[in-house]
């Protein structure tokens, strides 16, 4: 629109004068001399104003370009129809179109074109006029701005591209420097991640194959710490030597427990338990864990209530890890809660590929949890806070590994919580588990 605007003002600028130079050679109406000063001096400043204020601008200047084919249609025919000069104002003004709107505005301007020339001829007829040597000049100059014009612009075009095309080349470069360090950041990040990974499976596997070894002597204190017991029952003046033995079973007992977890938790990690299928009774499998969590509570006087469908008989699983679980749980239970009620539901339901589950469902009456204690639940060696470790001691991996024993047992365990109001752990296991001799963890 800029280029055409200063070509607007000298083009027409140039053309008015070679028009005025061969209509004075005749006695010239004072309305054509108004027309064409009209036309150079106000003309060029209304085009601009209505293409600069158009909403599509675009347009608004293809259809200045054809008033101006229509105009210098009209100085063709007011300069005495000379060749010269209406060759030269044809082309000036096709190639705006022809540079603007292509081909059909171009066609479209040689048809304004044209019309002008017939709309001059019928106003002043078609009169060949003698042309001055000025208004030859006038042309020349015509030309020379048209030409000097569009070949600054196509040099600037071209000096534009080649710097565009440049920093498009320059930001390539930035951005495949950017992919390689990226790349060479996930290669070490890989590198790093495999690492970890190998060193903490050969801990995983040092951890599993130490279980003999640990348990062991631990076993050895706690059998010798029996006899021993047995041997002073009778004797009433070594019942201080009865509490200080009992002392040492019960330290040996958590400490191997301790070191329990710690081994199951690491033959998980290291992929090495196995499975053992076979068919059971729920209800034995329900009695067992009552059995066994009797005396924890016991200690902090909670009451134990089991509820389970009367469907449900015989399942298919791993018996001892399934217990393990639920033992874990109800003991976590019992832990936490004091003078309450702790429940066991078992119930048969479906999931989401329809495959028969077990869902186990243990419920407390104790401290509860918060949401972000909830958000740590599950993770090794992670308790729900310091203070909670400090007042009911424990390693924090009960609860995560009941989780992986679950998900080995095709489910899950999940929970829900609400302080001081309790808390509800849900297990789910496959109903039936395939059988085979044995499976190691993925």
């Amino acid at each position: 629109m800029r280029l055409d605007y200063g070509l607007r003002v000298g083009g027409h600028g140039f053309f008015a004068a070679a028009a005025i130079s061969v209509l004075q050679l005749r006695p010239m109406p004072v309305g054509i001399l108004v027309l064409i000063c009209s036309v150079a001096l106000l003309w060029p400043h209304l085009a601009y104003l209505v293409a600069s204020r158009a909403r599509d601008s675009k347009a608004a200047e293809q259809r200045n370009l054809l008033v101006d084919s229509f105009l210098m249609g009209v100085f063709t025919l007011l300069t005495g129809l000379d060749l010269w000069i209406g060759v030269v104002a044809f082309t000036a003004v096709n190639a705006a179109n022809l540079s603007i709107g292509g081909l059909r505005l171009g066609v479209m301007g040689a048809g304004c074109f044209a019309f002008g020339v017939l709309v001059a001829g019928l106003s002043t007829g078609f009169n060949v006029l003698p042309v001055p040597m000025f208004a030859h000049a006038m042309t020349a100059l015509a030309v020379i701005t048209y030409t000097a014009a569009f070949g600054l612009a196509s040099h600037f075009q071209t000096r534009h591209a080649i710097g565009a095309k440049r920093e498009v080349h320059a930001r390539n470069l930035v951005i495949e420097q950017q992919k390689a360090h990226l790349e060479q950041a996930r290669e070490i990040a890989e590198r790093a991640r495999e690492q970890a990974e190998a060193a903490n499976l050969t801990k995983s596997t040092f951890l599993a194959n130490m279980s003999h070894e640990l348990r062991t002597p631990l076993n050895a204190v706690i059998g010798y710490t029996e006899m021993l017991e047995e041997d002073f029952a009778d004797r009433e003046a070594l019942s201080s030597s009865l509490v200080d033995l009992g002392h040492i079973k019960g330290a040996a007992r958590h400490l191997l427990q301790m070191i329990n977890d710690v081994l199951d938790l690491s033959k998980i990690e290291a992929g090495k338990i196995e499975l053992h299928i076979e068919s059971f009774q729920l209800a034995e499998l329900l009695d067992q864990v009552v059995s066994t969590t009797q005396p924890l509570l016991a200690v902090n006087r909670n009451k134990l209530e089991v509820h389970c469908a009367p469907e449900l008989g015989s399942m298919q699983s791993d018996l001892t890890k399934l217990r393990q679980v639920l033992i874990n749980l109800v003991s976590n239970a019992a832990k936490f809660t004091s003078d309450g009620r702790i429940s066991i539901t078992a119930a048969g339901e479906a999931d989401t590929r329809g495959r028969p589950i077990l869902a186990f469902e243990v419920r407390d009456t104790g401290i509860g949890m918060t949401p972000s204690q909830l958000d740590r639940l599950f993770q090794p060696f992670v308790q729900a806070d310091a203070e909670t470790t400090r007042k009911y001691g424990g390693t924090g991996l009960g609860l995560a590994i009941s989780r992986r024993l679950c998900r080995l047992l095709g489910g899950d365990v999940t929970a829900t919580s609400a302080l001081a109001e309790g808390s509800l752990f849900r297990a789910v296991v496959l109903m039936k588990m395939p059988v085979v001799e044995s499976t190691d963890a993925d």
